[in-house]
């Protein structure tokens, strides 16, 4: 009677082993990015709605996380998230891919097609069906960076907050006007001097005089106080931009049980719809500040803005060329353009990829 109980308690022990991954367990994470949270609302929408809401599935399946919060730069500032997810420095980060123009570089495509749409939810909807149907992106991130895609984001209608009263493109000529790397392009078409900066220097930077303008969108210039020191905001529908990306690292990844690997990708799905909305509504919010401060807020005329998009150089296939010759899919910017126009956009110029 022995040998039988032996191998059945064998058998016992080699089941729980094998499902040792989908036990209940304690897991303590840590989530960062290079913008603050209360004063960027993407980095608000991954601590208030992302991060609980991990945390809120996992405890139905028996799992606890304790997340630790690295926002602001505190252990990876702009253009280092990538590198500190991918070292482990960090668990879960944003990206936020505009800084990174190089090695991420195919993740840019939403600054490749200017004058886009202005709403982040259409943005990042489109952004998402170019992730899955660029299935490379994803694989850029997992095999040279040793990260997971979770999900992307999008910051707000990209306008200009300037020191300086303006209504035509011409007037834009020779002044300093700040702007993220692959929004300089932007700028430089109306023979404005670019200045590469971030949103971390930009408030000291405008009271100085390193510039005399900001490409930015209204929750971000309200967030970081930039129309105290820039009284002047443009509604210029540059559109908004997908440079929001969640992404966690693939050793951390691999370690946890199936299941909350489920939730992470499925609350890093519904980030997409999630965030852009928060950004909406605290774009509005901002206007109305703006305005209620004494700042001169404007719309750009329809005949300017197609003045403007058509002085730019053909980015789409310039920029599709430069990511085909890195080694990245330049394919994504034409199913960007692609899913822009399946959501119903209308562009002030008709950009085709050759």
């Amino acid at each position: 009677m022995k040998k039988p109980i032996l191998n059945l308690l064998a058998a016992a022990l080699l089941g729980l082993a094998a499902a040792g991954p989908a036990l209940a367990a304690d897991f303590r994470l840590t989530i960062g990015s290079g913008h603050p949270a209360d004063a960027a609302v993407w980095i608000t929408a991954i601590r208030d709605y992302f991060a609980p809401e991990v945390a809120k599935r996992a405890a139905a399946k028996g799992h606890k996380i304790e997340w630790v919060n690295a926002y602001g730069g505190s252990v990876c500032k702009l253009g280092e998230c990538l590198e500190a997810v991918e070292t482990g420095l960090l668990d879960i980060a944003d990206l936020h891919v505009a800084f990174e123009p190089a090695k991420l570089m195919g993740h840019n495509f939403a600054f490749f097609v200017p004058f886009g749409s202005g709403d982040p939810a259409v943005v990042a909807r489109a952004s998402r069906l170019v992730y899955d149907r660029v299935p490379e992106l994803k694989q850029i991130l997992e095999t040279k960076y040793n990260q997971v895609f979770l999900g992307v984001g999008s910051v707000g209608n990209y306008g200009l907050v300037t020191t300086f009263a303006w209504d035509k493109v011409e007037q834009l000529k020779g002044k300093k006007i700040a702007a993220a790397g692959p929004n300089i392009p932007w700028v430089r078409a109306v023979g404005a001097v670019p200045v590469q900066s971030n949103l971390n220097e930009a408030y000291t930077s405008f009271q100085t005089g390193v510039y005399e303008g900001w490409v930015m969108f209204p929750d971000a210039t309200v967030g970081f106080k930039l129309h105290e020191v820039a009284k002047n905001y443009t509604v210029t529908d540059f559109g908004a931009v997908s440079t929001v990306v969640l992404a966690i690292n693939r050793d951390t990844f691999r370690k946890l049980p199936k299941d909350l690997q489920d939730i992470l990708l499925d609350v890093g799905k519904e980030f997409t719809t999630v965030q852009p909305r928060m950004s909406n509504e605290r774009a509005a919010a901002s206007m109305a500040t703006m305005r209620a401060s004494g700042a001169n807020v404007r719309s750009l005329s329809d005949e300017e803005k197609v003045k403007w998009a058509n002085s730019l150089p053909d980015i789409p296939n310039e920029r599709t060329a430069e990511i085909n010759k890195a080694g990245q899919p330049g394919k994504a910017v034409a199913e960007y353009i692609k899913a822009l126009k399946e959501a119903g956009v209308k562009l002030p110029r008709d950009w085709q990829i050759k």
